[in-house]
Parts: C-alpha cells; structure tokens; sequence
C-alpha cells in the first residue's frame, strides 16, 4: 500500500520524482516513483549506515549487476541504478499488486489453481534467471509478487552471480531460514538446485498458509530444513508430489525447472491459465485493483523541496474543495439529501413502470369485462355496435402499450447504463464487460440473455453496503426480478397481439331475426395471462430500481 512521503524523505533520485512511500525492507525504504516519461517505478533506496559500508557499495554494486541481466515475463526488471550516488538506489518496474506473504496472511491461503500458476510462473521466472548465471538466493514469499497477468520475482538483493569475479564468497549463509535450502543453510556452496527448494518452500505456503519447516527461533527452523522432513499435510494431492520432490535434501534429487514447469502447467485448470481469465480469487483481483488505483492517485504535483535528496520545505498544496451543486444546496435547505447520479433516470423508469402496469392492468379488466358477453346471444345490430366497441377500445389499449413500452426500454437503457457508470466508481477495475454492454447486452440474442444478468449481478454487488471482505447485500430481490424479467422476455410477443382477432363469432336464426355471441379462442387466456404477469413485473421491478438506487446513493455518501 502506499503511505505519503514524510518530512526528510527524498523528492527526486536521479530522473525519478518520488510520489510516496511503498514499504521498508533490510536494505532500505521503497518509493513510487515516476520516470520523466511517465512509467511508474519501485525505487529502494539504501540506508544510510549501510550506504556508509564500503564493502556493502561493493557487494550491493555487484548485485545491480546481476540484477541487470535478469529479464522475462516473470521478473519485475531493473530499469535505473546509481551505486556511487548518496545515498545509493535501485528503480525496477513498479508492479501494483500484493506481496504472496500479504496475500496469504489477508485472505488465506490460494485455491490449487493460483498455486498452479503461481508456481509455473515461478519456475519460468527462475528459469531467466538461471540463465544469467545468477542464483535468486532469496525466494520467499515476501519476493513474490502477484500481479494481474501472473505472479512476479523482485528483491535480487542477495543474489549472486556464479562466475569467479564475485566479491561475495559463496558460502555465506543468506537468506530467510524457512526458505533457504539446506546446501545453504550448512554454509555450502550453492547452486540453481537451492531455488527450486525454496520454490518448493514457497508452494507448500501458498496452498496451505505456512511454511513447511514451521516457524520459531533461526537456529531450530535451520535444525529442521537440513536434518527434518517437510510437513506437506494439507497440500493438495496433485501438488503433494511436486513439493516433496523439490524439498529432496540431495540437491542432485531435486527435479529441474523445466520438469517443474510441466508438472504445473498439466496441473493449471483449462479456465485458470493465464489469458484465459483472472488467475487470482477474487479477493486479490480487488487487491491488485485497488493498489492500481492508490497509485495513480498519489501521482498528484509534488510538493515544493529540494530537487535532490534534501528535506522537503513546503507542505503539499492542498486542492479545494468541489462546491455543491445548487439543486442539492436547496435539497439541504429543505432537509433532503444530495441528488443521486441516477436520481432522474430512476424517476423516468418508475413512471413508465406505473404507465406499462397501469395500461397492462386496463387490458385485464378490459378482458375480463368482455366475458360477460361470452356465450350471450345478441340481436345483429345490437352485437355489432358492441363488437366495435371491444375492437376500438382494445385498438387504443394496443397503442398505448406500445408507445409505453418503448419509453420504458429507452428510460430502463439510460437507467441502467448510469448505475453501471456509479458501479465502476465504486469498484473500479472489478467489474465485468465494458459500460457499453450495460446497453448493448440487451440486444444480444436472447440465446446469450445471461449476459445482462452477470452485469447486473456484478452492479448489485459493488453497489452494496460496506462490510466484510467480499460481502454482498442480500440478492433475493435481483433474482425475483430476474426470473420473473426472463419470463416476460420469453412472453413478449404475446403483448403486442390484439386479443379480439381471437374471438370466434357465432350466428344463430331465431325466427327471422339473426342473433350472434362470442367464444373465446386458446390464445385468449394466454394474452390475458401475460397481461396479468405484468403488475407484478412492474412492481418488482420498481422495488429492484429503487433499491439499487438506494445502496448507490447511501454508498456514494
């Protein structure tokens, strides 16, 4: 998460105009930045009393360098560097997401589809590693980040380059001890077998939320990694495997990363993979999409200081605030509350509900009325002045449902869009499909129909009131009105039908004077069926409106 700059801390390093705090580690602090370009980066800046070190400038200087040729997918890369500045610094790619540790210690640990694809991407990641002849030495999950489109390396603080040139001895012992390999525990030297260990290590804790050689003092958690077996209970049958074949304390016994990378990838659902859909729960998505969005927003001008390292000398300016509209200052007045966003939109669709109901209502009684005459004989002239009053009567109604209908599909559109627009401020990033689907996702063939619930599941969803993590009002009243919409959807054709065109007309001669009656046909009880669906459509629908509305509106405030 990011955290404002604070008085003393630098503004500006190099090319980059620090934006706010990102998080402290050993080796020092790490900004938000931002690249003259515009590209937001990771800047760790060394401690003071270590930047004072000459042996530590070395050892740091020579790992920039290796970490200058590690590349790929799956490794957040070193873009900048400055060694021999005061103090010295690091920029690699700023990638807006959780750390495995956070992720895990706030939502539990992940489902065996992510920790498919969080360890493939790991193993691809080590992979371009490896192939710089440089060994990560440091893989835990504080050093794994979950980013949307995979999970990313960061932190090449104590790796180590395999040539003969390096100025570290590779025996040191580094490295967090419920993560390190055993090789490295005893002080021996290491090799690309160490990663895969501590991939194995890192697995193990994100499908079960602890580390397998548990926890307590250094010295009794490094007995364990070199001399006990791993606990793996809890870890899910197809990564069991896996994991206790990683954790071999032969290093030779250890499976390469490349047979890693095949037994994940077979593992991976067929909807978990990457570009398939969101690998993450979705928990993280919002995570991710939140610290996107915090990071955007602390990019704001900076503050008047120092252009280089040197104490800020002004605070930051402070923007003023917006004024209220005038219609919500005489709201207030009247001791209202603001306007909502759709405050309009929903008085438009409320009225045309009452108007297609109220029409809709009048057919019913229309037909039921007419039932008096079904079966009665009537004399020719008589009967026919009555066959033109149903057939006048039911041509109005006929119009007067179609022009309300209209307005109200025009009315519930712009309704619908807008509350999906108030939804993507309320959850931004998290919500399915572009805006332009909460209008065009009505005209989808009615095959694909599903599609407008699953916007409207997912506006009801961010339109609910805070509360625990994931939480959602209750959706009792978005199904009812869902299914009792699908309905109306399937019947639609029956409302546009004139239900007089089905009454069977039959004569009789009585004497020399003709008498006719009505019979009704099937399809009349069907039309007057739909007709009388409709009320409680529209009443529904008038309550879902309105409490959407009402959680926006409540939410927003």
């Amino acid at each position: 998460m990011t955290n404002p700059l604070r008085d003393g801390d630098p503004t500006q390093l190099g090319p980059y105009r620090l934006h706010a705090r990102l998080g402290e580690g050993g080796m020092g602090q790490v900004f938000l930045g931002r690249s003259p370009g515009g590209r937001l980066v990771a800047v760790k800046v060394v401690r003071p009393q270590l930047a004072d070190d000459a042996h530590f400038r070395r050892r740091f200087a020579a790992e920039v360098d290796a970490a200058r040729k590690v590349g790929g997918f799956y490794t957040a890369q070193v873009v900048d560097a400055d060694t021999d500045a005061t103090p010295p610094w690091l920029a690699s790619a700023y990638i807006p997401g959780p750390s495995l540790h956070q992720a895990v210690h706030d939502h539990g640990p992940l489902p065996p589809d992510s920790v498919a694809v969080l360890g493939a991407g790991l193993a691809e990641g080590l992979a371009a590693v490896h192939a710089c002849e440089v060994v990560h030495r440091d893989l835990k999950p504080a050093n794994v980040v979950l980013a949307e489109d995979g999970p990313r390396l960061i932190d090449f603080g104590i790796a180590r380059a395999l040539d003969a040139t390096s100025h570290t001895q590779t025996s040191a012992v580094l490295g967090t001890a419920a993560y390190m390999s055993p090789e490295q525990a005893a002080g021996q030297r290491v090799g690309p077998a160490s990663d895969v260990f501590s991939l194995g290590c890192v697995l193990a804790f994100a499908a079960t939320g602890r580390s397998p050689f548990g926890e307590g003092p250094v010295h009794a958690v490094v007995f364990r990694v070199v001399h006990a077996e791993p606990d793996l209970s809890g870890l899910p049958a197809p990564l069991a495997g896996l994991v206790a074949a990683c954790l071999a304390k032969d290093p030779a016994a250890r499976p390469g990363l490349e047979q890693v990378l095949g037994h994940l990838t077979a593992l991976a659902s067929p909807g978990g993979g990457l570009g398939q859909g969101p690998w993450l729960p979705e928990a993280l998505t919002h995570v991710i999409a939140q610290r996107r969005t915090l990071a955007l927003t602390a990019l704001e001008p900076p503050a008047a200081g120092t252009d280089g390292g040197g104490p800020r000398t002004t605070a930051p300016s402070r923007l003023r605030a917006p004024q209220p509209l005038l219609a919500d200052e005489r709201r207030r007045m009247r001791g209202a509350g603001p306007l909502h966003p759709a405050a309009a939109y929903q008085i438009a669709v409320h009225v045309m509900l009452a108007l297609f109901g109220l029409i809709s209502a009048s057919i019913v009684a229309h037909q039921l009325a007419a039932f008096d005459d079904v079966g009665r004989m009537r004399p020719e002239d008589t009967f026919s002045d009555v066959d033109n009053f149903h057939e006048e009567l039911s041509l109005i109604m006929l119009v007067a449902q179609i022009v309300s209908g209209v307005g109200l599909v025009v009315c519930w559109l712009l309704w619908f869009h807008r509350v999906r627009a108030v939804a993507e401020r309320l959850a931004p990033g998290r919500l399915r499909y572009r805006p332009a689907m909460a209008v065009l996702g009505w005209f989808i063939p009615i095959a694909n129909f599903w599609l407008p619930k699953q916007i409207a599941d997912d506006v009801w969803h961010a339109s609910s009131p805070p509360g625990r993590a994931g939480a959602m009002a209750p959706a009792g009243l978005l199904h009812t009105w869902w299914a009792l919409w699908l309905v109306t959807l399937l019947t639609w054709p029956l409302f546009w039908l004139d239900w007089t065109e089905y009454l069977i007309t039959e004569s009789q001669e009585i004497g020399e004077e003709t008498y006719r009656g009505y019979e009704y046909m099937p399809e009349v009880w069907a039309i007057l069926a739909v007709h009388v669906l409709a009320v409680p459509v529209a009443i529904v629908t008038a309550w879902y409106v309105r409490r959407l509305s009402a959680m926006q509106a409540a939410k927003l405030g």
